[in-house]
């Protein structure tokens, strides 16, 4: 599969977004809806890598304080447009990019939103950064976030490598369950629950092999 140089993401994300097009979607991705039912006790709700901000500003329709970050500036443009559009109050967002310096700060600006419970989000995001900055994303995770709060992903798997893509080639990891498992163990991640398989993002003709974790942080 066709991928771009990791340097190049951000230029990529921020033509991407800069589209009107892409902002036209406004359903929540399946993936929010049942993250959504999951969020327990949480009031607040940390995404990273927000995109277009179809989930975060559903989360924030849905009576949760929303704070979403993203590394494109365009990305971020756009939300705030839709955001105030919609006239939605409890709701900000962050331009951080996960392993800059800047990124763990963002996060723990986020979490003190509230002192109560949270659930960090990010949908379609682990496949899109390297190796490298997945470490760094389970890292600086593992310091923002309180005992007991949750993290929920969704990712490409290594079994959908060979699979029909709807969207441009650009970056793309595919990722081995096990071993994003693995990573965030070494953070203080547990395991929740986890799932894998075909239907679970469907867009047109790209039926996406995901995997789908929800983790829980465990005791310093």
């Amino acid at each position: 599969m066709l991928k771009s140089v990791p340097e190049e993401k951000g230029e990529y994300w921020n033509q991407y977004y800069a589209s009107r097009e892409v902002m036209k979607l406004s359903a929540p991705s399946q993936f929010a809806a049942f993250a959504a039912q999951e969020a327990g006790d949480a009031h607040l709700i940390i995404e990273v890598g927000c995109g277009n901000g179809r989930d975060s500003l559903f989360f924030a329709r849905h009576g949760f304080q929303v704070v979403a970050i993203d590394g494109s500036t365009a990305a971020i443009a756009k939300c705030e447009e839709s955001r105030d559009a919609q006239s939605l109050k409890d709701i900000s967002f962050i331009c951080s990019t996960v392993g800059s310096a800047g990124f763990g700060d963002a996060l723990r600006q986020a979490r003190a939103h509230s002192d109560g419970a949270a659930m960090a989000y990010a949908r379609f995001f682990l496949h899109a950064i390297t190796d490298n900055e997945e470490l760094a994303f389970f890292k600086d995770m593992s310091a923002a976030l309180h005992e007991g709060d949750r993290l929920a992903v969704e990712y490409r798997t290594v079994r959908d490598e060979a699979g029909q893509k709807v969207t441009a080639a650009h970056y793309r990891r595919f990722v081995e369950p096990a071993q994003v498992i693995a990573n965030a163990a070494k953070f203080g991640f547990i395991v929740e629950y986890e799932v894998e398989g075909y239907g679970f993002a469907k867009y047109l003709n790209d039926d996406a092999y995901v995997a789908r974790s929800v983790f829980r942080k465990a005791a310093a």
